[in-house]
Order: structure tokens, then C-alpha cells, then sequence
């Protein structure tokens, strides 16, 4: 064992054996070894714990800045894997597991999941502009769609009935043009198309329908029992299709609240209330007005309050110091035990 440096001496226990009629000589000693691990903890552990900080920050900036996510993502992932390839050209070749190399190995795969996380992001986002563009596309037909509901009101029917009748028919007679590969342009004087006569009188156009009739396949698409109603449920579950997301705790008093606005009366248990499509519709129309988000008392509340991007988020700023933290803890047991 080395008491000091090589020029103090050391003592180690030893053999000889003397073999072959003393033709050979055979000298087995032993050494123990302490690594001082100052060098590898400062050029190695320490640069890439800190590189999993610098991918952690990325959970925290704004899932829209696309760029700066991206920065933050990709960069930890090619600097973890060039110290990786820097610490085994400085390690001989061998399948043995060493403590340091796991170490290493399970914080760069941690950065290429949090770069992964960045795409999944990104593709919510995409699903969520696309929600919010139904719901941009109702607001600009506002005035046809209240219209509409003054109408269904007033009647007393319901909104399929009254987009039924604003739908283009078959009109006999006037000349159409048509194509077929065989015979080129051909006039057809029997069968015609064109807008209704309630729509014509109404200046109500087959473009400002589109929306609303996306509003009513959405309800029908939850509308299960076919009653013309949705519960609070059903009606949260409607919503984020048009990227509104609403705790469903707070859902029935935002029902209630909403049809007492509108001469409606209330049941004292707001859980059993329902919405009709023409009350849906008018929702969507003014949900701006109802959609304040307090605060939640749950877990599973705080979630569904908030589109899914902003999920993954929320669960990568929790998950990735727990992970580390317990990794780093669990690996310095390892190297003690």
C-alpha cells in the first residue's frame, strides 16, 4: 500500500515461489488501489448534470417559441453525447459495467427525452391551433349563427331542423354543366342545385353554415342516447374540441350561470343539468364570458383545466428533478456499497 509518494517507499505483502529446481523464481504481490475521484466528479459528473439543467429549462419557456425550445432541446443532447465519447477514448476497451459510464449513459438518455418531449409538444400544438381555428371560424359567422338560434327560439324548433332548411336543394330546370372523360362538358337541363328560398331571403350563404354545422356534429358526437342533450360531461368534453379546456367541477355552476343569463331556470342539483344543441351553440358563441378559470383543488381538476401541451410540460418540471435527484442518490449507493 502507498504510504505517500514513490520516493517514501511502500510495503505490500508478497510470495516466492521458487520452481523448477530453482531454475525460475516467481514473485506474486498484491496492491490496493484508491481512485481519487476528484478529476472525473469535475470534468465529467458535473458538466452533465448541469447540461440536464440547461435541457430542464427548456419545460419553462413558452411551447409557441419553437425556436428557443428547439435550442434547448438539441444542444444538451450533442454536448452529452460528446463527453460521453471524450470519457471512453480515455477508458479501455471492455464489456464491463462501470458505475461512471451507467451514470453518464442514463443522463443523456434523460436529454434525448426531454427532446423527444419537444416534438410531442409541438404536435399538440398543432392539434390545438387547429381546435381553436373551429372555434375563430364560429365567432366570424356570429351574426348567421345568432340568427339562427333567434330563430329556433322563436319557433321553437331545434338547430338540425333549421340547418336543414338553409341546406341547398335540387331546383328543377336551368341549365348545369358536368364532366366526364368520356363525353367532355355536358349540359344537364333536368337536375340542379341551389340555395333554398329561406336562404335567399335571409342573404344566409352555404359558407356561413359550415361552422355550424361542424357546432352540431360535434354535440351529436356525444349526444350517445340520442335525448338532444348533453350533460356536464358530455358538454366538457364537446368543449375542447373547440381547444377550451374547463374542470369538470366548475362546468355545471358555468352551465347553470350561463342559462339563468338567458331566462332559463336552473335545477338545485347542478350536476343533472342539460344542454340542448341550439343552447351548446349559443355557448360556444359567449363562452369568453364564462370560461374564467379559478383555481382547482385537485390534481386531476388542474389538468383538465389546461390543453394537453401545457400537460407534458407540467409533468416534465416535476419528473425531471425527481428523476435526477433519485438517480444521482441511488448511484452514490451503488458506488459505496
Amino acid at each position: 500500500r502507498f504510504n505517500g509518494g514513490l520516493d517514501e517507499g511502500f510495503e505490500t505483502p508478497g510470495q516466492v515461489d521458487v520452481l523448477f529446481d530453482g531454475a525460475w523464481d516467481y514473485l506474486t504481490m498484491s496492491f490496493d488501489y484508491s481512485r481519487q475521484p476528484k478529476f472525473l466528479v469535475d470534468q465529467v459528473m458535473m458538466p452533465a448534470i448541469l447540461f440536464v439543467l440547461v435541457s430542464y429549462i427548456q419545460f419553462w419557456v413558452d411551447p409557441t417559441a419553437a425556436p428557443a425550445r428547439a435550442t434547448l432541446a438539441v444542444i444538451p443532447v450533442l454536448i452529452m453525447l460528446t463527453l460521453s465519447s471524450s470519457m471512453y477514448r480515455s477508458l479501455p476497451e471492455g464489456s464491463q459495467r462501470m458505475w461512471l459510464t451507467d451514470n453518464l449513459m442514463i443522463l443523456t438518455f434523460l436529454c434525448i427525452l426531454a427532446a423527444l418531449q419537444f416534438g410531442v409538444v409541438q404536435y399538440c400544438l398543432i392539434k390545438e391551433r387547429a381546435r381553436a381555428n373551429k372555434s375563430d371560424g364560429l365567432k366570424k359567422v356570429a351574426d348567421t349563427a345568432r340568427l339562427l338560434l333567434r330563430q329556433a327560439d322563436g319557433e321553437g324548433k331545434s338547430l338540425l331542423e333549421l340547418l336543414t332548411r338553409y341546406k341547398a336543394i335540387e331546383k328543377a330546370g336551368g341549365p348545369t354543366c358536368t364532366f366526364t372523360p368520356e363525353k367532355g362538358n355536358v349540359a344537364d337541363q333536368t337536375k340542379t342545385r341551389g340555395s333554398s328560398d329561406d336562404a335567399v331571403a335571409q342573404g344566409i350563404k352555404e359558407c356561413d353554415l359550415l361552422f355550424i354545422d361542424y357546432v352540431k356534429k360535434i354535440f351529436d358526437m356525444y349526444d350517445n342516447n340520442l335525448s338532444g342533450t348533453l350533460g356536464p360531461r358530455e358538454v366538457r368534453r364537446a368543449l375542447t374540441y373547440f381547444n377550451i379546456y374547463i374542470d369538470l367541477r366548475q362546468i355545471p355552476g358555468m352551465l347553470c350561470m350561463f342559462l339563468r343569463d338567458h331566462g332559463q331556470k336552473t335545477p338545485e342539483a347542478e350536476d343533472t343539468m342539460e344542454l340542448t344543441s341550439t343552447q351548446f351553440c349559443r355557448l360556444l358563441l359567449e363562452i369568453d364570458k364564462y370560461a374564467l378559470r379559478g383555481k382547482t383543488r385537485t390534481i386531476v381538476g388542474y389538468f383538465q383545466s389546461i390543453p394537453p401541451s401545457a400537460r407534458w410540460d407540467v409533468v416534465a418540471r416535476v419528473f425531471v428533478p425527481v428523476f435526477v435527484t433519485v438517480q444521482q442518490v441511488v448511484m452514490q449507493i451503488l458506488v459505496v456499497l
